[in-house]
């Protein structure tokens, strides 16, 4: 790969150049598509990755591209394993709605009704708490505990949660890491929050939470790959991930990344961010949300009423219930449009208004300009669709 800064344009430019030159007809789309991707590999935007777009319930575009290891020329394939990072908060909120479906879990109640440690915890200031928060505000990010940027807020990255279990870490949190603010009152995007809410779920269900995401998640969706990173999940599935890559700021080349060693079965990793899953895994639940809870086979996955629940808008939050973020409304300002992403440079999308699914795996951390350009790109190409057939 070409390594020479004077060599990269501005890759605003070669989204522009594709948005100029907007054609209808899903070969066109796929040429578009794969223009830009390519782009972006030969100017080192990204290392590789795997990008899927279903289109009214039919899969249009799937792609990999790139490389899992530029060194050993490695090269993605469709069902290559991502971390997916961040996305693991709203796969967790899933599992955690299906909990809700069979009576286990009230995401309204305060959560000292599942964690009595957390009956008695008070603010920065000393100050007790009005009331522990609900599971609800743990997964929109309201609920007071301090956000990802606080001081020792990613404690993941932290030596004394090595070897421990989410249990230990959580009561260690609810003695240890007074609030920020009173439940409800502020927005502070918090991955110590998720771990809470996965606390809460392994009280109610009597699973760890590794199992209940696998229970009340990927196997009902058959969604094999996807689990929490653990060095007996990889070992089982036969699977490694790719190499983390990001950009040098200095340079302008791609860098490889600090290696992560998979935690032991039952030793903490981060709930909202330890997730591994693929591409077609993740098109399974987000076709299940498309599909209003249903099976492919017509069954249910989640009620109507709590699948409605899950993507609810929450005030305060830019976050539907379920840990979606609400990225687009209508004109009657209903969401139609959800959204997640994830640090090691992944996102997916659900479009309701115009039946769009995006997933875009990478595993380049630098890689938001790629990603965003991609997927304006992707639903500019398909609206266009509109007139034309609509």
């Amino acid at each position: 790969m070409n390594h020479r800064l004077t060599t990269r344009l501005p890759f605003a430019f070669v989204l522009l150049s594709c948005l100029c030159s907007l054609v209808h007809g899903q070969q066109d789309i796929q040429q578009s598509l794969q223009q830009y991707i390519d782009q972006a590999v030969e100017k080192e935007m990204v290392a590789g990755g795997v990008v899927l777009v279903i289109h009214r319930g039919e899969q249009i575009f799937s792609t990999e591209f790139g490389f899992e290891n530029i060194e050993s020329g490695t090269q993605f394939h469709a069902e290559s394993p991502f971390a997916v990072a961040s996305i693991s908060k709203p796969l967790l909120g899933t599992a955690l709605y299906r909990l809700v479906d069979a009576q286990q879990l009230d995401v309204d109640l305060p959560v000292s009704e599942y964690l009595p440690e957390f009956a008695d915890c008070r603010l920065e200031s000393g100050e007790a708490l009005e009331r522990a928060p609900t599971t609800t505000e743990l997964l929109t990010h309201i609920s007071g505990i301090r956000y990802d940027r606080a001081d020792k807020g990613r404690i993941w990255y932290l030596s004394w949660t090595q070897g421990q279990s989410l249990d230990a870490v959580v009561s260690h949190i609810a003695s240890e890491f007074p609030f920020k603010a009173q439940p409800g009152t502020r927005y502070a995007y918090s991955g110590i929050g998720t771990d809470v809410a996965a606390r809460v779920g392994e009280v109610v269900s009597g699973l760890a939470r590794n199992q209940l995401l696998d229970e009340q998640l990927a196997s009902p969706l058959g969604m094999a790959n996807t689990f929490y990173a653990t060095a007996q999940g990889f070992a089982a599935r036969e699977l490694a991930l790719p190499t983390r890559y990001y950009h040098d700021k200095d340079t302008g080349e791609l860098r490889t990344g600090r290696r992560r060693v998979p935690p032991q079965d039952g030793h903490y990793n981060a709930s909202g961010g330890g997730v591994v899953s693929t591409a077609p895994d993740l098109a399974k639940w987000l076709m299940m949300l498309r599909a209003g809870g249903k099976l492919p086979d017509g069954t249910s996955f989640l009620t109507d009423e709590n699948l409605e629940l899950m993507l609810t808008p929450v005030e305060g939050s830019y976050n539907a219930q379920g840990g979606l973020f609400v990225r687009r409304r209508d004109e009657d300002n209903n969401p139609v449009k959800y959204k997640h992403t994830g640090s090691t440079g992944t996102t997916v999308w659900i479009d309701f208004e115009h039946d769009i699914i995006g997933i875009i795996l990478t595993q380049t951390s630098s890689s938001s300009e790629f990603r965003t350009g991609l997927e304006q790109l992707i639903e500019a190409l398909l609206l266009d669709l509109e007139p034309a057939d609509g």
